[in-house]
Order: C-alpha cells, then sequence, then structure tokens
C-alpha cells in the first residue's frame, strides 16, 4: 500500500470523527428511548455555528464551545416536543432536522469556502513509526484521538456501571425504572441535552 493511499485512509477517519461523535450520541439517546431524528441538521448547524464563532474569535475552543451548545439546544427541544408535549418523536425530529439544515445553509453563506482555524496534528511517540497503524492511526488531530477513547468510555459506561444499566431501563422497561426509583423523563432530558453537547466536528466548517 503505498503511501498516498494511507495519508488518504486517515482523512477518512479524521473525517468520520464527527460522525463517530454523533452515533455514540445517537445510541445513549436511543437507549434512554428518544429517537432523536433531528440529528442530521443538528451536525451541520452545529458545524456552521462552531466555525463561524471560531472564525470570527480566532478560538477553536470557542468555537467548540459554541457547536456544543447548538447541539445541546436542538436536542432540548426534540426533548421538550416529545417528553412534555407527548409529540411524535418522529415528526418533531424530521422538522428539526429540515429547520436546522435550511438554518445552517442560510447563515453561513458568509462563511463559504472561507478558510478557518484547524486542529493541529499530533503525532505519537513511537507508535507513529509502526508500519501501516501509525500513519492511519497515530499521526491524527485530538478530536479524532478522543473519538477513539469515547467509544471504549461509552461501551464501559452503557454496560458495566449503573448508571449505564439504568440508562437502558428507563428506555427497554421505563415504569420498571421508576419503580426503582429513577426519575425517568428528568434523566431522559439529561441524557438528550448532554449527548447533544458531544462535539460535531473536529474542523467546523460549511461547504
Amino acid at each position: 500500500m503505498d503511501n498516498t493511499t494511507l495519508i488518504g485512509l486517515a482523512g477518512v477517519l479524521a473525517v468520520a470523527a464527527p460522525v463517530l461523535f454523533a452515533v455514540i450520541g445517537e445510541t445513549i439517546t436511543e437507549r434512554a428511548g428518544i429517537i432523536n431524528l433531528s440529528l442530521n441538521g443538528s451536525i451541520l448547524l452545529s458545524a456552521m455555528g462552531g466555525f463561524a464563532v471560531a472564525y470570527s474569535t480566532g478560538s477553536l475552543f470557542l468555537g467548540f464551545l459554541a457547536g456544543m451548545l447548538i447541539g445541546a439546544l436542538v436536542a432540548f427541544i426534540v426533548a421538550f416536543g416529545s417528553i412534555t408535549l407527548h409529540q411524535s418523536q418522529v415528526a418533531v425530529g424530521f422538522v428539526l432536522a429540515l429547520t436546522a439544515r435550511d438554518l445552517a445553509y442560510f447563515l453561513g453563506v458568509p462563511y463559504m469556502n472561507i478558510p478557518g482555524p484547524t486542529l493541529p496534528t499530533w503525532h505519537i511517540p513511537f507508535l507513529r513509526d509502526i508500519p501501516l497503524l501509525g500513519t492511519l492511526f497515530f499521526r491524527l488531530d485530538l478530536i479524532t484521538y478522543l473519538s477513539y477513547i469515547v467509544i471504549i468510555l461509552a461501551w464501559v459506561w452503557i454496560f458495566r456501571t449503573r448508571p449505564g444499566l439504568m440508562l437502558q431501563g428507563i428506555g427497554e422497561r421505563p415504569a420498571a425504572a421508576f419503580v426503582r426509583g429513577a426519575n425517568v423523563n428528568r434523566l431522559r432530558y439529561l441524557m438528550l441535552s448532554l449527548v447533544g453537547r458531544l462535539p460535531d466536528s473536529p474542523a467546523p466548517r460549511i461547504r
């Protein structure tokens, strides 16, 4: 395998990081019994907002923070519509997906094709020199490395901890979880808002 192909595959892993965070967030959400169909629009709007703030302030930290807050806000609207107002999760999520997508396209016009701040790559000593694997996995940016860790942490938390087992309970048997003392609606709000705050893009940019 030539070096160009390896670099291309490493690029795929880096680009996949925001999607991976979204998938993990949706997995946790569905474990809590909520289907968040607004995910696609939420990613676009969070990326646009994050890039706009990062470009305007020159701070990647503020850009990520803005993207996380936007994602949390969209997730809160889904939770309020489905849990408090008892509306269809599918309908609420579908409408929000279209709304967030169109907002991202409309508000992001001034920032199209503008280069902005990006995360530096971190080459992990020793591991970066491993043939094939070093180029693929250990010469990337911090958010991509974090996505590797989040996969493991999410699995451990869901299947090996008491809060994770409670999460599964409120999704699969909410009545039983309530009897055991769980505040089902509050936990669903909490889960949906927290996973909406996962970083959605290592380099927020709308094309």
